[in-house]
């Protein structure tokens, strides 16, 4: 474990001219984080360090919290209600003095000035639907809720301000509710997976597939302005980011920033790019956010062309992360495994604790060790990953030891060995092909699990399937996937070739 310390340490000991700037993980937070990047870039020659696809609010509040982040933007209403919680009051601009005091206040954080749009949640349907059964407002749903099919994000299933609020205001329930990835609530909605969705107000594709927004009559969600929200004690010392900033005030309405949405998630354009042009129209260039219809979407071959930098740069990270949990489960599992075999009131204490790590799922393992650390990225990452790599490693040790002939430990104990001469000459060389094949199925299982990893800030190829799945775009889904795959099968190739060889070595 001090391995992965020393490698968090030397990450947060990184130089103070290096702004560390946050997402959430969805398409819109993405050209928004870009937005904000790229100003801070151009206009104060400070270097910006990307953090994008962290899995929602609380982990991006908390990476600003432990100085992990030093901007994001963040929605009002979201502020308000999942940060502060406090009941909504007042339009958009109460809502706004009323978040900014609070978060200057209690946390040393400060709001710049809201963007200019309001991404509201927003209850939609089909148009079709919506027509035949004359729904018209969110009340409208009342006698049909019964029977209807509910898709909802994670967050908004349990957020006050989502489905459990909504539902107690409007005072009905839906039949039956699925929780569904961002990215793939809108086609679920279209193909008739379900029947009522939470969109976003500034999504494009509630157009692009024929969805209609219902109208919240009861005025229960409050305003969604997104504005950056920043550290103080940055702003302090680079008081130039401000400055740069104060371009993106009041400069993107609900319609700019729905057509921007639309190019990244319908035509698949990357949300650098996106940014890129808005930035260079806002400076008077001949590039508009609004011309990228005419954009053609690229083949296959030159999709993986315009990635293949950032794939290699993603699979080293994928690697490192694999390598630290593998090679630290290591460290601690063999002997682990010897202990288990020697010491007999040890045993069922070490092979029951492996195992309940294992029961654990991997989301809220990675939750649980950002809440423990305090820091996004490596450190909590690869603890999480060592944890679920020792059930394997202990486990064969344990096996391959007992599994020892007899014979050999009495002949061992008749020439005179003493019992660490036994472990190191006889039973560990005899044990090492069952060892060998326990740190290949460690080695496989962390390849998968590292994917996840990407909503911690760890980086790796699951950077691309997270962002395949909000988009709903199947080739980024897979830029990701089939690497970590092939990875997998490479991984374990090469290991059972050392399982090979330690079993010829035992012949």
């Amino acid at each position: 474990m001090a391995l992965v310390m020393a490698a968090a340490g030397a990450r947060a000991s990184a130089a103070p001219d290096v702004i560390r700037v946050g997402s959430k993980n969805f398409t819109e937070q993405e050209i928004l984080g870009e937005l904000v990047a790229q100003l801070i870039e151009r206009d104060t020659g400070l270097r910006v360090e990307r953090r994008f696809g962290l899995g929602g609010t609380e982990l991006c509040h908390a990476g600003l919290i432990s100085g992990e982040l030093d901007i994001y933007v963040e929605y009002t209403g979201t502020g308000l209600i999942n940060v502060l919680r406090v009941a909504p009051a007042g339009g958009s601009d109460a809502t706004f003095r009323r978040v900014a005091g609070a978060y200057r206040e209690r946390f040393d954080l400060e709001w710049l000035a809201p963007i200019g749009f309001n991404n509201t949640y927003a209850i939609v349907v089909r148009a079709e639907d919506a027509d035949e059964r004359g729904w018209a407002t969110i009340g409208d749903l009342a006698p049909d809720a019964g029977e209807l099919r509910g898709g909802f994000t994670s967050e908004f299933v349990e957020r006050p301000d989502g489905y459990p609020g909504m539902s107690e205001r409007y005072g009905f329930k839906l039949g039956s509710t699925a929780d569904l990835d961002p990215g793939l609530m809108y086609s679920a909605a279209a193909s008739g997976e379900v029947d009522v969705i939470s969109a976003f107000a500034t999504d494009g594709r509630i157009d692009e597939y024929g969805l209609r927004v219902l109208e919240d009559d009861r005025g229960f969600f409050p305003p969604y302005d997104a504005a950056p929200v920043a550290r103080a004690g940055v702003l302090e010392r680079h008081p130039e980011i401000r400055d740069a900033l104060a371009a993106l005030a009041g400069t993107i309405d609900d319609a700019a920033m729905r057509a921007m949405n639309r190019e990244v998630d319908v035509l698949g354009r990357a949300p650098a790019d996106v940014a890129r042009e808005w930035i260079e129209g806002r400076d008077g260039g001949e590039v508009d956010a609004g011309e990228g219809a005419a954009w053609e979407r690229p083949s296959v071959w030159g999709f993986l062309m315009r990635r293949r930098g950032q794939l290699g740069r993603k699979l080293v990270e994928h690697l490192v992360l694999t390598g630290l949990g593998t090679g630290i489960a290591v460290l601690i599992g063999v002997p682990l495994g010897i202990a288990a075999h020697r010491v007999a009131p040890a045993r069922g204490a070490v092979l029951a604790m492996t195992e309940i790590v294992q029961t654990i799922p991997s989301l809220a393992m990675l939750a649980f060790m950002f809440a423990l650390y305090g820091v996004l990225g490596v450190l909590p990452a690869a603890t999480a990953l060592v944890l679920y790599a020792l059930l394997p490693i202990v486990l064969n040790t344990y096996t391959g030891l007992s599994e020892v002939p007899a014979g050999a430990v009495r002949a061992a104990v008749g020439v005179g060995m003493s019992g660490g001469q036994r472990l190191r000459l006889v039973e560990l060389p005899l044990a090492m092909p069952v060892i060998v094949a326990g740190v290949r199925a460690a080695a496989v299982l962390t390849v998968g699990v590292a994917t996840l990893s990407t909503y911690i800030g760890a980086g790796g190829l699951g950077d691309f399937i997270a962002r395949g799945l909000a988009r709903n775009d199947p080739r980024l889904t897979l830029l990701g996937a089939v690497p970590a795959a092939v990875l997998a099968v490479v991984l374990s190739l090469g290991i059972r070739g050392m399982e090979r060889a330690a079993g010829r070595g035992r012949a």
